[in-house]
Protein backbone atom coordinates (compact mmCIF):
# COMPACT_ATOMS: atom_id res chain seq x y z
CA UNK A 1 0.00 0.00 0.00
CA UNK A 2 1.10 3.75 -1.00
CA UNK A 3 2.43 6.82 1.01
CA UNK A 4 -0.80 8.15 -0.89
CA UNK A 5 -2.94 5.87 0.26
CA UNK A 6 -2.33 5.38 3.97
CA UNK A 7 -2.48 9.32 4.29
CA UNK A 8 -5.87 8.90 2.37
CA UNK A 9 -7.54 6.60 4.73
CA UNK A 10 -6.07 8.16 7.94
CA UNK A 11 -7.99 11.25 6.70
CA UNK A 12 -11.23 9.29 6.34
CA UNK A 13 -11.25 7.30 9.29
CA UNK A 14 -10.41 10.66 11.04
CA UNK A 15 -13.41 13.02 9.42
CA UNK A 16 -15.77 10.35 7.68
CA UNK A 17 -18.47 8.19 9.42
CA UNK A 18 -18.85 5.51 7.21
CA UNK A 19 -21.97 4.14 7.31
CA UNK A 20 -22.52 0.63 8.40
CA UNK A 21 -19.28 0.06 9.79
CA UNK A 22 -17.35 -0.89 12.63
CA UNK A 23 -15.73 2.51 13.03
CA UNK A 24 -13.37 1.36 16.23
CA UNK A 25 -11.91 -1.48 13.59
CA UNK A 26 -11.33 0.23 10.50
CA UNK A 27 -7.33 0.30 9.34
CA UNK A 28 -5.12 0.65 6.36
CA UNK A 29 -6.24 -2.94 6.14
CA UNK A 30 -9.99 -2.58 5.56
CA UNK A 31 -10.65 0.39 3.36
CA UNK A 32 -10.08 0.43 -0.19
CA UNK A 33 -9.21 4.14 -2.11
CA UNK A 34 -11.02 3.81 -5.38
CA UNK A 35 -9.96 6.79 -7.44
CA UNK A 36 -12.14 5.99 -11.02
CA UNK A 37 -13.98 2.69 -12.25
CA UNK A 38 -14.85 1.69 -15.62
CA UNK A 39 -17.84 -0.76 -16.68
CA UNK A 40 -17.73 -3.53 -14.22
CA UNK A 41 -14.34 -2.58 -12.60
CA UNK A 42 -13.24 -0.60 -9.58
CA UNK A 43 -9.65 1.18 -9.34
CA UNK A 44 -7.82 2.13 -6.21
CA UNK A 45 -5.60 5.32 -6.06
CA UNK A 46 -2.63 2.26 -6.23
CA UNK A 47 -3.69 0.91 -9.42
CA UNK A 48 -5.16 -2.30 -8.29
CA UNK A 49 -8.39 -3.22 -10.20
CA UNK A 50 -11.44 -4.52 -7.90
CA UNK A 51 -14.62 -7.12 -9.88
CA UNK A 52 -17.56 -4.57 -8.21
CA UNK A 53 -19.83 -8.14 -7.59
CA UNK A 54 -22.30 -6.25 -5.61
CA UNK A 55 -22.91 -3.22 -7.89
CA UNK A 56 -21.97 -0.72 -5.52
CA UNK A 57 -24.34 -1.85 -2.94
CA UNK A 58 -26.93 -2.92 -5.80
CA UNK A 59 -27.68 0.14 -7.11
CA UNK A 60 -25.11 0.09 -10.40
CA UNK A 61 -26.99 -1.83 -13.39
CA UNK A 62 -24.95 -0.34 -16.58
CA UNK A 63 -21.28 -0.37 -15.23
CA UNK A 64 -19.48 2.56 -13.98
CA UNK A 65 -18.68 5.47 -16.22
CA UNK A 66 -21.19 5.05 -18.50
CA UNK A 67 -21.22 7.44 -21.32
CA UNK A 68 -24.79 7.31 -22.16
CA UNK A 69 -25.94 7.45 -18.47
CA UNK A 70 -23.10 10.83 -18.30
CA UNK A 71 -24.32 12.05 -21.67
CA UNK A 72 -27.78 12.36 -20.55
CA UNK A 73 -26.71 13.96 -17.57
CA UNK A 74 -24.29 16.19 -18.82
CA UNK A 75 -27.32 17.45 -21.10
CA UNK A 76 -29.76 18.07 -18.54
CA UNK A 77 -26.82 19.54 -15.91
CA UNK A 78 -26.48 22.21 -19.02
CA UNK A 79 -30.00 23.24 -18.74
CA UNK A 80 -30.85 23.02 -14.96
CA UNK A 81 -30.12 21.24 -11.58
CA UNK A 82 -32.97 21.69 -9.67
CA UNK A 83 -36.35 22.83 -9.72
CA UNK A 84 -38.28 23.04 -6.42
CA UNK A 85 -41.40 20.89 -7.48
CA UNK A 86 -43.97 21.88 -4.71
CA UNK A 87 -45.65 25.03 -7.38
CA UNK A 88 -43.39 23.97 -10.20
CA UNK A 89 -42.60 21.00 -12.61
CA UNK A 90 -40.57 19.83 -15.24
CA UNK A 91 -40.27 17.89 -18.42
CA UNK A 92 -37.69 15.02 -16.82
CA UNK A 93 -39.98 14.31 -14.06
CA UNK A 94 -43.52 14.56 -16.07
CA UNK A 95 -41.27 12.01 -18.67
CA UNK A 96 -39.74 9.70 -16.28
CA UNK A 97 -43.38 9.62 -13.91
CA UNK A 98 -45.28 8.38 -17.08
CA UNK A 99 -42.72 5.46 -17.77
CA UNK A 100 -42.29 4.34 -14.56
CA UNK A 101 -46.22 4.20 -14.31
CA UNK A 102 -46.92 2.33 -17.37
CA UNK A 103 -44.53 0.25 -16.35
CA UNK A 104 -45.90 -1.04 -13.07
CA UNK A 105 -49.45 -0.58 -14.03
CA UNK A 106 -49.47 2.44 -11.26
CA UNK A 107 -51.06 5.66 -11.15
CA UNK A 108 -48.63 8.64 -9.79
CA UNK A 109 -45.22 8.90 -8.41
CA UNK A 110 -43.98 10.63 -5.48
CA UNK A 111 -40.44 11.25 -5.41
CA UNK A 112 -37.79 11.15 -2.65
CA UNK A 113 -33.51 10.66 -2.54
CA UNK A 114 -33.45 7.02 -0.89
CA UNK A 115 -35.07 3.95 -0.20
CA UNK A 116 -35.63 4.37 3.13
CA UNK A 117 -37.52 7.71 2.28
CA UNK A 118 -39.14 5.63 -0.34
CA UNK A 119 -40.79 3.25 2.39
CA UNK A 120 -41.52 6.59 4.83
CA UNK A 121 -43.84 7.78 2.37
CA UNK A 122 -45.18 4.75 1.35
CA UNK A 123 -46.11 4.09 5.55
CA UNK A 124 -47.72 7.45 5.64
CA UNK A 125 -49.61 7.45 2.73
CA UNK A 126 -51.32 4.07 3.53
CA UNK A 127 -52.11 5.12 6.80
CA UNK A 128 -53.04 8.32 5.95
CA UNK A 129 -55.23 7.19 3.87
CA UNK A 130 -57.18 5.04 6.43
CA UNK A 131 -57.08 8.03 8.20
CA UNK A 132 -58.93 9.83 5.87
CA UNK A 133 -61.98 7.76 5.59
CA UNK A 134 -62.42 7.18 9.11
CA UNK A 135 -60.38 4.26 9.97
CA UNK A 136 -57.97 3.50 12.56
CA UNK A 137 -55.30 1.32 10.91
CA UNK A 138 -52.28 2.23 12.92
CA UNK A 139 -50.16 -0.84 12.47
CA UNK A 140 -48.18 -2.21 9.72
CA UNK A 141 -47.65 -5.95 8.74
CA UNK A 142 -43.85 -7.33 7.91
CA UNK A 143 -42.52 -10.62 7.26
CA UNK A 144 -39.91 -12.35 9.91
CA UNK A 145 -36.46 -11.28 8.92
CA UNK A 146 -37.53 -8.35 6.54
CA UNK A 147 -35.22 -4.93 6.06
CA UNK A 148 -37.25 -1.80 4.69
CA UNK A 149 -34.77 0.45 5.62
CA UNK A 150 -32.86 2.69 8.78
CA UNK A 151 -35.34 5.52 9.31
CA UNK A 152 -37.43 5.26 12.27
CA UNK A 153 -40.59 4.32 10.30
CA UNK A 154 -38.97 2.15 8.15
CA UNK A 155 -36.86 0.28 10.81
CA UNK A 156 -40.09 -0.02 12.43
CA UNK A 157 -40.94 -2.54 10.16
CA UNK A 158 -37.52 -3.98 9.83
CA UNK A 159 -36.88 -7.59 11.20
CA UNK A 160 -33.26 -7.28 11.62
CA UNK A 161 -32.00 -6.97 14.88
CA UNK A 162 -28.52 -5.74 14.10
CA UNK A 163 -30.28 -2.63 12.73
CA UNK A 164 -33.14 -2.28 14.88
CA UNK A 165 -32.71 -3.81 18.09
CA UNK A 166 -31.34 -0.60 19.86
CA UNK A 167 -34.00 1.49 18.51
CA UNK A 168 -36.92 -0.87 19.57
CA UNK A 169 -37.91 1.46 22.18
CA UNK A 170 -38.74 4.58 20.10
CA UNK A 171 -40.51 2.33 17.42
CA UNK A 172 -44.27 1.29 16.81
CA UNK A 173 -44.94 -2.24 17.35
CA UNK A 174 -46.08 -3.51 14.26
CA UNK A 175 -47.10 -7.18 13.38
CA UNK A 176 -44.82 -9.82 11.69
CA UNK A 177 -45.69 -12.66 9.86
CA UNK A 178 -43.84 -15.88 9.45
CA UNK A 179 -41.09 -16.29 7.02
CA UNK A 180 -42.24 -17.93 3.77
CA UNK A 181 -38.33 -18.60 2.53
CA UNK A 182 -37.14 -22.02 4.02
CA UNK A 183 -33.79 -22.86 5.52
CA UNK A 184 -32.63 -24.92 2.97
CA UNK A 185 -33.49 -24.64 -1.36
CA UNK A 186 -33.99 -28.46 -1.37
CA UNK A 187 -36.34 -28.64 -4.61
CA UNK A 188 -38.82 -26.19 -6.26
CA UNK A 189 -41.41 -28.44 -4.87
CA UNK A 190 -40.27 -27.65 -1.04
CA UNK A 191 -40.37 -23.93 -1.53
CA UNK A 192 -44.10 -23.89 -2.73
CA UNK A 193 -45.23 -25.90 -0.28
CA UNK A 194 -43.18 -24.18 2.23
CA UNK A 195 -44.42 -20.87 1.12
CA UNK A 196 -48.28 -22.25 1.45
CA UNK A 197 -47.18 -23.63 4.94
CA UNK A 198 -46.01 -19.84 5.71
CA UNK A 199 -49.02 -18.31 3.85
CA UNK A 200 -51.72 -20.00 5.83
CA UNK A 201 -50.06 -19.38 9.37
CA UNK A 202 -49.85 -15.32 8.20
CA UNK A 203 -53.74 -15.93 7.32
CA UNK A 204 -54.65 -16.78 10.34
CA UNK A 205 -53.00 -13.79 11.53
CA UNK A 206 -54.20 -10.86 9.18
CA UNK A 207 -57.96 -12.55 9.59
CA UNK A 208 -57.01 -11.48 13.34
CA UNK A 209 -55.75 -8.31 13.28
CA UNK A 210 -56.95 -6.64 9.95
CA UNK A 211 -58.93 -4.32 11.50
CA UNK A 212 -56.07 -2.40 13.08
CA UNK A 213 -53.62 -3.12 9.86
CA UNK A 214 -52.92 -0.07 7.06
CA UNK A 215 -50.54 -2.08 4.91
CA UNK A 216 -48.48 -5.15 5.01
CA UNK A 217 -45.03 -4.25 3.34
CA UNK A 218 -42.71 -7.20 1.64
CA UNK A 219 -39.83 -7.28 -0.12
CA UNK A 220 -41.34 -9.29 -3.54
CA UNK A 221 -39.90 -13.18 -4.09
CA UNK A 222 -36.20 -11.90 -2.26
CA UNK A 223 -35.10 -10.59 1.10
CA UNK A 224 -32.14 -9.40 0.09
CA UNK A 225 -30.90 -7.69 3.51
CA UNK A 226 -31.44 -10.72 5.97
CA UNK A 227 -29.32 -13.07 3.43
CA UNK A 228 -30.83 -13.46 -0.10
CA UNK A 229 -33.82 -15.02 1.02
CA UNK A 230 -35.78 -16.03 -1.56
CA UNK A 231 -39.63 -18.14 -1.29
CA UNK A 232 -41.52 -19.09 -4.37
CA UNK A 233 -44.41 -16.60 -5.56
CA UNK A 234 -47.25 -18.80 -4.62
CA UNK A 235 -47.19 -16.87 -0.94
CA UNK A 236 -46.96 -13.04 -3.01
CA UNK A 237 -49.94 -14.13 -4.70
CA UNK A 238 -52.55 -15.55 -2.43
CA UNK A 239 -51.05 -12.40 -0.04
CA UNK A 240 -52.19 -9.95 -2.71
CA UNK A 241 -55.83 -11.68 -2.58
CA UNK A 242 -56.07 -11.91 1.22
CA UNK A 243 -54.74 -7.98 1.24
CA UNK A 244 -57.35 -7.20 -1.07
CA UNK A 245 -59.94 -9.00 0.46
CA UNK A 246 -59.45 -7.57 4.06
CA UNK A 247 -59.05 -4.12 2.87
CA UNK A 248 -54.67 -4.15 3.88
CA UNK A 249 -52.43 -2.18 1.74
CA UNK A 250 -50.32 -3.99 -0.09
CA UNK A 251 -46.59 -2.37 -0.32
CA UNK A 252 -44.04 -3.78 -2.25
CA UNK A 253 -40.19 -2.85 -1.32
CA UNK A 254 -38.87 -3.37 -4.96
CA UNK A 255 -35.59 -1.25 -3.66
CA UNK A 256 -32.82 -3.87 -4.26
CA UNK A 257 -34.83 -6.17 -6.60
CA UNK A 258 -36.52 -3.73 -8.90
CA UNK A 259 -35.31 -2.81 -12.15
CA UNK A 260 -34.36 -6.75 -13.33
CA UNK A 261 -32.41 -7.72 -10.29
CA UNK A 262 -34.28 -11.45 -10.27
CA UNK A 263 -35.33 -11.76 -14.55
CA UNK A 264 -37.88 -9.34 -14.40
CA UNK A 265 -38.50 -5.41 -14.58
CA UNK A 266 -40.26 -6.07 -10.99
CA UNK A 267 -40.24 -8.71 -9.16
CA UNK A 268 -44.26 -8.96 -8.42
CA UNK A 269 -44.26 -9.75 -11.54
CA UNK A 270 -43.26 -13.58 -11.21
CA UNK A 271 -46.16 -13.84 -9.34
CA UNK A 272 -48.52 -11.26 -11.83
CA UNK A 273 -49.69 -9.39 -9.20
CA UNK A 274 -49.87 -5.69 -8.73
CA UNK A 275 -49.22 -3.77 -5.29
CA UNK A 276 -51.51 -1.06 -3.99
CA UNK A 277 -48.23 0.90 -3.22
CA UNK A 278 -44.54 0.33 -4.87
CA UNK A 279 -41.14 1.77 -3.46
CA UNK A 280 -38.48 1.88 -6.08
CA UNK A 281 -34.78 3.14 -5.40
CA UNK A 282 -31.22 1.92 -6.17
CA UNK A 283 -31.43 0.96 -9.69
CA UNK A 284 -33.77 3.64 -10.35
CA UNK A 285 -31.53 6.11 -11.32
CA UNK A 286 -28.85 3.38 -13.24
CA UNK A 287 -26.80 3.83 -9.75
CA UNK A 288 -25.50 7.81 -10.94
CA UNK A 289 -27.47 10.04 -8.74
CA UNK A 290 -29.98 9.46 -5.49
CA UNK A 291 -33.26 9.05 -6.22
CA UNK A 292 -36.37 6.91 -4.84
CA UNK A 293 -40.24 6.82 -5.79
CA UNK A 294 -43.46 5.81 -3.98
CA UNK A 295 -45.72 4.59 -6.46
CA UNK A 296 -49.57 4.40 -5.95
CA UNK A 297 -53.00 3.04 -7.73
CA UNK A 298 -55.31 5.51 -8.77
CA UNK A 299 -57.78 4.94 -5.78
CA UNK A 300 -55.23 5.69 -3.12
CA UNK A 301 -54.24 8.81 -5.38
CA UNK A 302 -57.23 10.26 -5.76
CA UNK A 303 -58.49 9.66 -1.81
CA UNK A 304 -55.68 12.89 -0.59
CA UNK A 305 -57.33 15.15 -3.51
CA UNK A 306 -59.81 16.88 -0.78
CA UNK A 307 -61.01 20.71 -0.04
CA UNK A 308 -59.65 19.65 3.84
CA UNK A 309 -55.87 20.51 4.05
CA UNK A 310 -55.82 17.92 6.54
CA UNK A 311 -56.71 15.36 3.89
CA UNK A 312 -53.88 16.47 1.37
CA UNK A 313 -50.55 14.55 1.66
CA UNK A 314 -47.90 17.39 2.78
CA UNK A 315 -44.65 15.65 2.79
CA UNK A 316 -41.90 16.74 0.87
CA UNK A 317 -37.99 16.38 0.54
CA UNK A 318 -35.74 19.23 -0.98
CA UNK A 319 -34.22 17.83 -3.38
CA UNK A 320 -37.87 15.71 -4.21
CA UNK A 321 -37.96 15.24 -8.47
CA UNK A 322 -35.02 17.18 -9.28
CA UNK A 323 -34.40 17.23 -13.12
CA UNK A 324 -30.36 15.88 -12.96
CA UNK A 325 -31.95 12.11 -11.26
CA UNK A 326 -34.71 12.47 -13.19
CA UNK A 327 -32.19 12.41 -16.22
CA UNK A 328 -30.23 9.82 -14.84
CA UNK A 329 -33.52 7.49 -14.30
CA UNK A 330 -34.80 8.17 -18.09
CA UNK A 331 -31.72 7.32 -19.36
CA UNK A 332 -31.34 4.10 -17.70
CA UNK A 333 -34.91 3.17 -18.95
CA UNK A 334 -33.87 4.37 -22.54
CA UNK A 335 -30.64 1.89 -22.14
CA UNK A 336 -33.40 -0.79 -21.77
CA UNK A 337 -34.96 0.18 -24.21
CA UNK A 338 -31.77 0.90 -26.85
CA UNK A 339 -28.43 -1.07 -25.70
CA UNK A 340 -29.80 -3.55 -22.98
CA UNK A 341 -33.19 -5.18 -23.01
CA UNK A 342 -34.48 -7.44 -20.33
CA UNK A 343 -33.87 -10.34 -22.72
CA UNK A 344 -30.90 -9.87 -23.41
CA UNK A 345 -29.62 -9.28 -19.51
CA UNK A 346 -31.95 -12.72 -18.87
CA UNK A 347 -29.62 -14.32 -21.87
CA UNK A 348 -26.47 -13.31 -20.46
CA UNK A 349 -27.98 -14.83 -16.68
CA UNK A 350 -28.41 -17.97 -18.24
CA UNK A 351 -24.96 -17.84 -19.66
CA UNK A 352 -23.30 -16.72 -16.75
CA UNK A 353 -24.89 -19.49 -14.78
CA UNK A 354 -23.26 -21.82 -16.78
CA UNK A 355 -19.91 -20.70 -15.10
CA UNK A 356 -21.37 -20.26 -11.91
CA UNK A 357 -22.59 -23.69 -11.63
CA UNK A 358 -19.15 -24.73 -11.22
CA UNK A 359 -19.07 -23.69 -7.11
CA UNK A 360 -22.18 -25.89 -6.64
CA UNK A 361 -19.85 -28.69 -6.27
CA UNK A 362 -18.17 -27.53 -3.03
CA UNK A 363 -19.07 -27.71 0.57
CA UNK A 364 -21.20 -24.81 0.21
CA UNK A 365 -25.06 -24.79 0.95
CA UNK A 366 -27.85 -23.39 -0.74
CA UNK A 367 -26.68 -22.44 -3.58
CA UNK A 368 -29.25 -20.50 -5.39
CA UNK A 369 -29.62 -18.63 -8.69
CA UNK A 370 -32.24 -16.42 -10.00
CA UNK A 371 -31.80 -13.71 -12.92
CA UNK A 372 -28.39 -11.42 -12.08
CA UNK A 373 -28.51 -12.58 -8.46
CA UNK A 374 -26.23 -15.77 -7.30
CA UNK A 375 -25.93 -16.74 -3.72
CA UNK A 376 -24.94 -19.56 -1.36
CA UNK A 377 -24.21 -19.89 2.64
CA UNK A 378 -20.88 -20.97 4.12
CA UNK A 379 -20.57 -23.97 6.53
CA UNK A 380 -20.75 -23.12 9.91
CA UNK A 381 -16.92 -23.37 10.57
CA UNK A 382 -16.35 -20.71 8.04
CA UNK A 383 -16.17 -16.94 8.58
CA UNK A 384 -17.46 -14.50 5.94
CA UNK A 385 -15.59 -12.02 7.23
CA UNK A 386 -12.11 -14.11 5.96
CA UNK A 387 -13.78 -14.73 2.65
CA UNK A 388 -14.01 -10.98 2.20
CA UNK A 389 -10.97 -10.57 3.01
CA UNK A 390 -9.42 -13.42 0.93
CA UNK A 391 -11.63 -12.15 -2.09
CA UNK A 392 -10.12 -8.06 -1.73
CA UNK A 393 -6.64 -9.90 -2.13
CA UNK A 394 -7.67 -11.24 -5.71
CA UNK A 395 -9.52 -8.15 -6.81
CA UNK A 396 -13.21 -9.58 -5.83
CA UNK A 397 -15.16 -6.76 -4.25
CA UNK A 398 -18.01 -8.61 -2.19
CA UNK A 399 -19.81 -8.05 0.82
CA UNK A 400 -21.34 -11.26 2.27
CA UNK A 401 -24.12 -11.00 4.88
CA UNK A 402 -23.85 -12.95 7.49
CA UNK A 403 -22.94 -16.93 6.10
CA UNK A 404 -24.20 -15.63 3.16
CA UNK A 405 -21.71 -14.89 -0.04
CA UNK A 406 -23.54 -13.19 -3.22
CA UNK A 407 -22.69 -12.04 -6.61
CA UNK A 408 -24.75 -9.46 -7.77
CA UNK A 409 -22.87 -8.10 -10.51
CA UNK A 410 -23.84 -5.19 -13.15
CA UNK A 411 -25.67 -6.46 -15.88
CA UNK A 412 -22.83 -5.12 -18.47
CA UNK A 413 -20.71 -7.67 -17.26
CA UNK A 414 -18.88 -9.80 -19.14
CA UNK A 415 -18.43 -13.29 -19.47
CA UNK A 416 -14.46 -13.18 -19.06
CA UNK A 417 -15.52 -10.77 -16.10
CA UNK A 418 -17.79 -13.86 -14.50
CA UNK A 419 -15.26 -16.59 -15.13
CA UNK A 420 -12.50 -14.21 -12.97
CA UNK A 421 -15.18 -14.33 -9.87
CA UNK A 422 -15.69 -18.22 -10.25
CA UNK A 423 -11.59 -18.35 -10.25
CA UNK A 424 -11.44 -16.49 -7.65
CA UNK A 425 -13.96 -17.84 -5.38
CA UNK A 426 -12.83 -21.26 -6.00
CA UNK A 427 -9.57 -20.35 -5.20
CA UNK A 428 -10.48 -19.64 -1.70
CA UNK A 429 -13.15 -22.15 -1.87
CA UNK A 430 -9.87 -24.21 -1.80
CA UNK A 431 -7.96 -22.36 0.11
CA UNK A 432 -10.61 -22.90 3.06
CA UNK A 433 -10.46 -26.51 2.53
CA UNK A 434 -14.14 -26.47 1.96
CA UNK A 435 -13.65 -29.34 -0.20
CA UNK A 436 -15.61 -31.33 -3.55
CA UNK A 437 -18.51 -33.17 -2.30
Amino acid sequence: MSKVSRKIIKESIDNVWHPCSRMDQYNDQNLIVIESGNKSWLRSVDGKGYFDAISSWWVNLFGHNNSYLKKNITNQLNKIEHVMLSGMTHQPVIDLSKRLNALANMDHCFYSSDGSSAVEVALKVSYHYWRNRGQKKTKFALIENSYHGETLGALSVTDVDIFSKNYHSLLNKNIILPNPSPKNYESKKKLKEFALESFKKAEVILNKHHKKIAGLIIEPILQCASGMNYYHPIYLKKLRALCSKLDIHLIADEIAVGFGRTGKMFACQHANIKPDIMCLSKGLSGGYLPLAATLVSKKIYQEFLNPDVEKNFLHSHSFTGNPLACSAAIATLDYFDKKLSMDKVNEKSKLFNQIMMKLAKYNIRNFFNIGMIWRFDLPETQESINFESLAREEGLLIRPIGRCVYIMPPYTSTLSDIKFVVKVLEKILKKLQMDIK
